[in-house]
């Protein structure tokens, strides 16, 4: 397989990988949904990949810049509005997004998918376990 081929298949498991993640969000109508983690995910994995292939030596300080600036745009999406804030698992949502583009970025396929199934998990199966509760309560 050529660089091209390899470079090829992590922009691409990256793209569909954060999309996906950010399918969950524009099913149930929030904001950050299909494009802006597909998109992030895309960023975050160019980045390595740019990274490893001109100073390979760099990738780890890369990772850690990626990390703090995505987790700085993630911030932004935090609002606080009385005694409520809002805007939480979106932004945890970006910062993972960005986790899975960097593990395709440097080969961990593996590392990514596991992270969005089990993000997914936690999404859909709390939503659920949630509304299950507040049923019972409202009993």
């Amino acid at each position: 397989m050529n660089d091209w081929t390899q470079i090829t298949i992590k922009l691409f498991t990256a793209t569909l990988l954060g999309g996906l993640l950010g399918l969950n969000r524009e099913l149930t109508g929030k904001y950050g949904g299909f494009k802006t983690n597909a998109i992030v995910a895309l960023a975050s994995s160019s980045f390595v990949i740019l990274t490893s292939i001109f100073e390979p030596s760099e990738v780890p300080r890369v990772i850690t810049g990626v990390i703090q600036g995505v987790g700085f745009i993630g911030g932004g999406l935090i609002f606080k509005e009385n005694r409520t804030t809002r805007g939480l698992t979106g932004a945890a949502e970006i910062w993972l997004s960005s986790a899975l583009g960097l593990a395709c970025g440097v080969g961990l396929w593996p590392l990514a998918v596991l992270s969005l199934i089990f993000a997914l998990i936690v999404l859909i199966g709390g939503k659920f376990l949630f509304n299950k509760l507040k049923n019972r309560e409202n009993r």
